[in-house]
């Protein structure tokens, strides 16, 4: 067996299988054999060469295996992989709280290990959380507790699905072949840029939810985190368990914080206990939404339309020019081919937008955030004194750790003002954001509901990040996206939860620095963003919980293994 990159010319169909004739006459010609030589081709990787146009290309790379030669089994590992047989660890309970990536891959873990835990949500299962979601985007009708962020599966859940990453992480592969056990398809090992869409993920997370009660788990839909309970200790206090919004207490732990970036009550509970945080970068700005025809004529020129590439992606940064602040950081983020833009507040009487796709990425629209960096040290709004005006979110809270939780709220509640309620989306003409003008009209056609407004989006942000936004822009329609200032670009208000602008501070153990028994983790504790590297946060949770009560040695992660 030997490893070779094959070039294979884009045919009319989607990519190419390791048995395609094209796959093995590429194969004898890079290996020298003849064909009759050339047994078994194994796909370890797949991605899209379009640098030259006139000849897309597929690169793959494969294991080519002679005829003699025995190739590996395509046998993928079971979802649940029990590698502790026997009794639960004494005194061991974990209680899980959110049920994102994070939650969902740490109670797999404690499935591996045959250590039952508790994992609570505070919205729905999926069966009623997309009815939740339908009556959001009919009517504007929210539910605080079970809407586009909360509930089981995570935000990730209503999103593209994309499920690329450039870690490196020996769990990655892991992560992967879950997905596939669940559904995810066997084109999730070998794509270079592998992407799910909600209306697969949403099957997938019910079949997870199925496994873990087969483990034993205790799932809990509806029964949001109101508080900790904690003990108090000679060096540190500890978790010891938590109570639920009805004054149910659940005792046990320790106590995995999976709660993501939109849970903003449950940073201001764990700053009323003293847990320890700190301020976080982060960014803010609004989703733009184009004609996909727009986006794959710019991207891919003749190959627009082609059967095997699909819509076209993007991906835009540059740093922009500011007065007495610096450079600042502008960049696309979330980028949903052929997707929607949806509604995904979390709260009354405030407005936040983002993104998703199918699939098929077939709504014939493409739209991202474009977003500018909020650096941590200046959290700031346009007034004085507005920070401080807040109960739970003000300049004296926390040293000042949740002052980004501050600005996003206030963000929000001019957006939400702005659109007139019911969660109609404020929005302006992408040509009119740039000029600073009052908008006057905006294309027939949209894919955000329930409805769009007419408003002055560019005055809905502080005006530091209006001029990046404006002059970043400019820029990328001069270098990176021609056509992306248009008459059909919409710019919608606002986006605010690219990542949590709050950290949970830990130790090198994964416990909070202040708290034992607490493990923050994944992208609302401000240390993974995304589906992957979210749900590799869990499983480092729960191998540090259960390393820390065990004399057990933890399996490492398997070798990288040849795609099938």
């Amino acid at each position: 067996m030997k490893s070779f990159d094959l070039h294979v010319p884009v045919g009319p169909e989607s990519a190419p299988g390791a048995g395609e004739p094209a796959v093995l006459r590429a194969a004898a010609a890079a290996t020298g054999l003849a064909p009759d030589r050339v047994g078994t081709v194994v796909i370890r990787r797949r991605s899209l060469d379009l640098r030259k146009r006139r000849q897309p290309q597929w690169v793959l790379r494969c294991d080519v295996f002679q005829t003699d030669e025995v190739p590996p089994s395509g046998a993928l590992p079971p979802l649940v992989r029990p590698w502790r047989l026997g009794r639960p660890l004494p005194g061991l309970h974990p209680i899980i709280v959110g049920s994102g990536p994070a939650g969902l891959f740490a109670a797999l873990q404690f499935a591996d290990a045959g250590v039952r835990c508790t994992l609570l949500e505070r919205g729905a299962a999926v069966e009623g959380r997309n009815l939740d979601v339908r009556d959001l985007r009919a009517a504007g009708t929210l539910d605080p507790e079970s809407n586009l962020c909360f509930g089981e599966g995570g935000a990730g859940t209503y999103s593209d699905g994309k499920l690329f990453t450039r870690s490196k992480h020996p769990l990655v592969r892991e992560v992967y072949e879950r997905l596939v056990a669940l559904g995810a398809g066997p084109q999730l090992l070998v794509d270079h840029h592998p992407h799910i869409g909600t209306n697969r993920l949403i099957p997938m997370v019910r079949r997870l939810r199925e496994a873990l009660l087969e483990a034993g788990h205790d799932l809990r839909f509806g029964a949001r985190v109101d508080d900790l309970i904690v003990r108090p200790g000679s060096v540190r206090p500890t978790v010891v368990g938590v109570r639920l919004q009805d004054g149910t207490e659940i005792i046990g732990g320790p106590v995995l914080l999976a709660t993501g970036h939109s849970a903003r009550d449950t940073y201001a509970m764990l700053a009323r206990h003293g847990v320890a945080l700190q301020r976080k970068d982060f960014a803010v700005g609004a989703r733009i939404e184009h004609p996909q025809a727009l986006v794959d004529a710019v991207q891919l020129g003749d190959l627009a339309g082609h059967a095997a590439i699909g819509p076209a992606e993007y991906f835009l940064a540059c740093q922009v020019p500011g007065h007495d602040d610096g450079a600042r950081g502008v960049y696309s983020f979330c980028m949903c081919p052929g997707g929607f833009v949806l509604p995904t507040p979390t709260q009354a009487g405030r407005l936040n937008v983002n993104g998703m796709s199918n699939s098929n990425r077939g709504s014939g629209f493409a739209n991202a955030a474009l977003v500018a960096q909020v650096r941590a040290h200046e959290f700031w709004l346009e007034r004085p004194g507005d920070l401080d005006a807040d109960a739970e979110f003000g300049a004296h809270v926390a040293g000042g750790a949740l002052l980004g939780l501050a600005l996003q709220d206030r963000l929000e509640a001019a957006c939400f003002e702005s659109g007139g309620g019911g969660c109609v989306a404020p929005a302006q003409g992408v040509l009119d954001f740039v000029a600073g003008r009052d908008p006057v009209a905006l294309p027939e056609r949209s894919t955000y509901r329930p409805d769009l407004r007419l408003a002055r989006v560019d005055r809905l942000l502080p005006s530091r990040i209006t001029r990046a936004l404006r002059l970043a822009m400019s820029e990328i329609d001069r270098r990176q996206l021609r056509g992306y200032l248009s008459q059909f670009g919409v710019v919608m208000g606002v986006e605010t939860t690219t990542s949590a602008p709050v950290r949970i501070v830990r130790g090198d153990d994964l416990q909070s620095i202040s708290h034992a028994g607490l493990y923050p983790c994944a992208e609302g504790a401000g240390y993974a963003g995304g589906i992957v590297s979210s749900a590799i946060d869990g499983m480092e949770a729960a191998r540090a919980v259960l390393a820390c009560h065990s004399s057990v040695t933890m399996p490492v992660a398997a070798a990288v293994r040849p795609a099938v």
